[in-house]
């Protein structure tokens, strides 16, 4: 079986040669310097997995270089100065960003979680015997799994997600309030106009990720939350929007400010193991969850075509997971194999060459005072 350090990274004689367009700079400041780096996280259940490999390909490949140049090795929350994700892409985030784990702490945290809360079942259907849908899942496992992530990683559980002080990356997770139906964002910051509310980093956890079908509604503050795969499991699109309501809320020119956008997919859904009366329902919600997935990538490299091909935007999804479920934890060699599979292709190692060529010019505080 291969392990962690069997993943592919780019060295930095290959990414030394590709080239990277220069940006002009914006009100005086250099964009390759300082120019914002931005990382979105879909939504995927066990195929969380596959987004944690290839980041930790780009990461590997970033710190390689930084290690060359005589710089420390640094972590996501580091370089990046927002990630947003849906359900475990948003768990992903929090882990990252907010409880500023390395990419190899987080598999590790990743891999014993999904293990205890997808291990045993509590319901073989998903509807009960009076046809309303019910949890498959034992939520409170979850609460307990994601609970000790938290504590292993030196924050408390109940600690408010926007703590008052201002957070080395911010962070914020899509969730759908079950009651209006519409897509909603947990933040750990303020944006200039405020927000709502201010769960706790369990809480916000929790909300992004009660996947319908999987695990019961999470209630915070009187209003119930389920994960917000249907309407922003490619959350590009809402973190897009949220950088914009951080930075340039008047102007709207984000673009001109952004150094790296970076997109992470999962893969398509599987659903070959569903075999119960639910079938049906079961199947068009990911066909659902499929199709507006594609949809919000389509329209968000749209927008950005010329990052793109400015090589300032990226887009990581692998082929192959198909017959991966969400909860399907006994696959992870599979999704190890097929994602290395993917990283080893021509094309997706120009891609991460010139991701971490791009991200290496990235100008972190604590590189001027070191």
């Amino acid at each position: 079986m291969a392990t962690l350090h069997d993943v592919h990274t780019p060295t930095l004689s290959a990414c030394s040669t590709l080239p990277v367009s220069q940006p002009q700079p914006v009100d005086g400041r250099t964009i390759d310097n300082t120019g914002y780096c931005i990382l979105s996280l879909d939504g995927g259940g066990i195929r969380g997995l596959s987004t944690l490999y290839i980041l930790k390909s780009i990461m590997e490949g970033l710190n390689n270089a930084r290690k060359a140049a005589g710089l420390k090795s640094r972590k996501p929350c580091e370089i990046f100065d927002l990630i947003g994700g849906t359900s475990t892409g948003g768990l992903i985030a929090i882990m990252l960003g907010h409880l500023e784990m390395s990419v190899d702490e987080c598999i590790e945290a990743y891999n014993k979680m999904m293990k205890r809360v997808f291990e045993k079942k509590k319901n073989r259907s998903i509807m009960g015997i009076t046809l309303k849908v019910q949890a498959r899942f034992e939520s409170e496992v979850l609460k307990e799994a994601i609970s000790q992530v938290i504590r292993e990683a030196g924050a408390s559980p109940n600690e408010p997600f926007e703590n008052g002080r201002k957070p080395k990356c911010k962070v914020f997770v899509c969730t759908k309030t079950q009651e209006t139906n519409t897509i909603t964002h947990l933040r750990n910051y303020i944006l200039p106009r405020g927000s709502i509310r201010n769960p706790s980093i369990l809480e916000a956890a929790l909300a992004t990720s009660a996947a319908p079908t999987y695990f019961t509604p999470v209630e915070i503050s009187g209003s119930k939350f389920v994960d917000g795969a249907i309407g922003a499991n490619n959350p590009a699109v809402e973190v897009e929007e949220e950088a914009s309501d951080i930075w340039c809320e008047e102007s709207g020119q984000l673009q001109p400010l952004v150094k790296c956008f970076i997109s992470v997919g999962t893969g398509n859904p599987g659903y070959r193991h569903v075999s119960d009366r639910s079938f049906k329902y079961f199947v068009e919600t990911l066909q659902k969850v499929a199709s507006e997935t594609e949809a919000t990538n389509q329209r968000w490299q749209g927008r950005w075509r010329k990052g793109f091909n400015d090589y300032r935007c990226f887009r990581f999804n692998v082929n192959g997971l198909e017959n991966v479920g969400l909860a399907e934890y006994k696959e992870k060699a599979t999704i190890k194999g097929v994602t290395d599979t993917y990283l080893e292709e021509r094309h997706t190692l120009v891609q991460v060459r010139r991701c971490v060529e791009n991200l290496r010019m990235k100008e972190c505080t604590s590189d001027r005072a070191s």
